[in-house]
């Protein structure tokens, strides 16, 4: 067996530097990255709207709740008015794949509340994003779920 001497060890360690580094890059430039929303340039320029809303929110004496059961989550809205003039959006996030994101209408009943089957989500972290409006009132509230 050859010894190998200090300037084939140099050697060796540029090429296995070079491997090393070449096999991080073909792994990042094939890793999927989604942002959080396609148009956030846009919806930048209209955050002001957004934090006026959330304020509107905020300063309701009522708040929006969520009560989770073993497959459907109950949310409960605040009485402002007649539950026929509740509309909106509820938009369910997956912050780690954009393809499970979904949403569905609001849908307030006479109590005042909505409740959502979980069968569609995956266990782990989501978002709940509800845009709604009373009238011509807007609100947004978003809360973070863990489903099991």
């Amino acid at each position: 067996m050859k010894k190998m001497n200090w300037g084939s060890w140099i050697v060796v360690s540029f090429i296995l530097f070079a491997l090393g580094t070449f096999t991080m890059i073909y792994i990042s430039m094939n890793s999927r990255v989604d942002l959080v929303t396609d148009d956030y340039y846009e919806k930048e320029l209209k955050y002001q709207d957004h934090i006026d809303v959330v304020k509107s929110t905020n300063e309701l004496e009522g708040k929006v709740s969520f009560v989770f059961a073993s497959s459907t989550i109950t949310i409960s809205y605040p009485n402002i008015e007649a539950p026929s003039k509740y509309s909106g959006a509820i938009m369910f996030f997956r912050p780690s794949d954009k393809a499970l994101d979904f949403s569905q209408p609001v849908a307030v009943d006479s109590t005042y509340s909505q409740t959502i089957a979980t069968d569609k989500l995956i266990k782990g972290m989501w978002r709940v994003k509800i845009s709604w409006s009373v009238g011509q009132q807007n609100y947004y509230t978003e809360q973070p779920v863990i489903i099991q």
